[in-house]
């Protein structure tokens, strides 16, 4: 028979603390998912095992956790916050903003549950390149999650790679074996000759008046490059109901559009504007150099292939003019609502790209100048001395472009050159580092 050891309590060495409310609120401040010491690290706390949860994806346990018993717990705010993030992985936003108000409560900084609710989110993502074999995807989201949730990359980062991966090879062994044709570089755009796509626009893009003045933004970028180059049209690729192209012809500007969609390309024509069907890189490989001012995809790098969207950015350096101007707007994921929910209700949509990302690729190949402009957001929220909760969900600008130059220029002697210069240095939209930082600064004054 076995004798069953009795375990003595832990002695801790000077005198007994004891922390005041005000001090525990302090502590849970931050985000604070490391624990604080090696003998915390090693007990069964409810912490611990929340964390666990997190870090493993195990969103639908974390939800179960019993709110009673969060409640008395000291390390609540930080419990409550994690529970907050698997319902958002869950799609709940009720019970998501429910437990983020919850976490703010018992002493959580707005700005600490900003950034764990972005990293369950890259979380997610970086478990979904693993089961498309994504290595770049991987990299990015496993680290951005990382870093937004304060952990340290080397050693839980690892381990959350590992966990996930076993799991991904799990899923796959458990999939019927799938035999798909591999894209084809010519599938730039969707083709929906049915008019299902058309109609899904104009429920859920916005109206075409809504749309025109959004894209307005774009003009004092081109204006000046149109006086330098008379006669040289724009070009803008995935035209669809050709906003982007009326606003060009009401301001002076020639333009073409490109797109597959034969029901888009009619509302168009009806229009009088310049378009034609067919596929938007080859259509691009086919121009001389030097042919157009500008070159636009507005929301279409989202919905192709990566390399694709390579070759394109590359043939448009030699497209366009010297100081031509390559537009690419899409949705935001820095926006939490937009890149866990809202992307996905476009079922042509790939995935989010992040904005360094897509800045990266017109740099690579060249372009002298590169701007990304933040666009679409509330504008009352520039006002706001202070960011609430659902401010940091919704509120960063939900779509961005990037510009980009092949040559910048600096000369400014007519009125269009100076509005050019003072576009390429305005700062535009709100982003959840500069909301953060606002919050910041309130707190601290």
């Amino acid at each position: 028979m076995t004798r069953e050891r009795k375990r003595r309590p832990r002695r801790r060495s000077g005198p007994p603390r004891h922390d005041s409310e005000p001090q525990r609120r302090r502590k849970t401040g931050t985000l604070s998912l490391k624990s604080s010491t090696a003998a915390a690290a090693s007990t069964d706390t409810l912490l611990s095992r929340a964390r666990t949860h997190w870090l493993f994806g195990e969103w639908q346990r974390l939800c179960e956790l019993d709110a009673e018993r969060i409640a008395r717990q000291e390390e609540r705010a930080a419990i409550a916050l994690l529970v907050g993030s698997a319902h958002q992985q869950q799609g709940d936003h009720q019970a998501t903003r429910h437990w983020a108000r919850q976490a703010i409560q018992w002493g959580m900084a707005p700005s600490a549950v900003a950034r764990l609710l972005a990293a369950g989110v890259h979380n997610t993502l970086g478990r979904m390149a693993l089961l498309r074999e994504d290595e770049a995807g991987i990299g990015r989201h496993f680290a951005a999650s990382m870093k937004l949730a304060a952990l340290n990359d080397t050693d839980t980062g690892t381990l959350v790679r590992a966990r996930a991966s076993q799991e991904a090879k799990a899923l796959n062994q458990r999939l019927p074996v799938l035999t798909l044709p591999e894209p084809m570089v010519s599938e730039a755009l969707p083709s929906a000759p049915d008019g299902f796509y058309r109609a899904f626009e104009d429920r859920f893009r916005g109206s075409r008046e809504e749309i025109m003045r959004r894209v307005e933004v774009y003009l004092p970028f081109l204006v000046a490059v149109a006086e330098r180059h008379p006669g040289v049209a724009a070009l803008d690729l995935g035209c669809g109901r050709g906003e982007w192209l009326e606003v060009l012809e009401t301001a002076g500007i020639e333009a073409e559009g490109i797109d597959q969609d034969a029901g888009m390309l009619g509302g168009c024509r009806e229009l009088g504007l310049k378009v034609r069907q067919g596929d938007a890189l080859a259509f691009l490989k086919q121009q001389p150099a030097a042919s157009r001012i500008s070159i636009s995809l507005m929301h279409v790098v989202e919905h192709i292939p990566f390399e694709m969207l390579r070759s394109i950015v590359e043939q448009a350096r030699r497209v366009l003019v010297p100081d031509g101007v390559l537009i690419m707007e899409t949705p935001n994921p820095e926006n939490v609502m937009v890149g866990s929910c809202n992307f996905y209700m476009d079922p042509t949509h790939r995935n989010p790209l992040p904005p360094p990302l897509l800045a990266f690729v017109p740099e690579y190949y060249g372009f002298e100048r590169i701007k990304v402009l933040r666009l679409q957001e509330e504008p009352a929220l520039h006002d706001k001395a202070h960011y609430a909760i659902n401010d940091f969900l919704r509120g960063v600008s939900p779509d961005y472009a990037v510009l980009a130059q092949g040559k910048k220029v600096t000369a400014t002697e007519t009125s269009a050159g100076q509005q050019e210069q003072a576009a390429w240095e305005h700062n535009f939209g709100i982003s959840l580092d500069q909301m953060i930082q606002r919050n910041a600064q309130r707190n601290d004054g």
